[in-house]
């Protein structure tokens, strides 16, 4: 008797998750769609940077994925 009141217990706690949260692929995409807004925030974040230095006359420098801004 104890193992069907726990499975039952099992299938209501798995019931009760939301259908989008049981599907593997959708967890999948939305940690893909967080790594690609994050990647785009980051890429914006530089080329704010790179233009700032430009406006402000300095020389831009890249160096291993750093943006140096040498002001003359």
């Amino acid at each position: 008797m104890s193992s069907s009141s726990s499975t039952k217990v099992n299938e209501d706690s798995i019931s009760s998750k939301p259908e989008v949260l049981k599907n593997w692929k959708s967890k999948l995409f939305v940690l893909l769609l967080c790594a690609v807004s994050f990647y785009a925030g980051w890429q914006a974040s530089r080329s704010h940077l790179v233009k700032q230095c430009l406006q402000a006359g300095a020389k831009v420098t890249v160096v291993d994925s750093m943006v140096i801004c040498e002001m003359p």
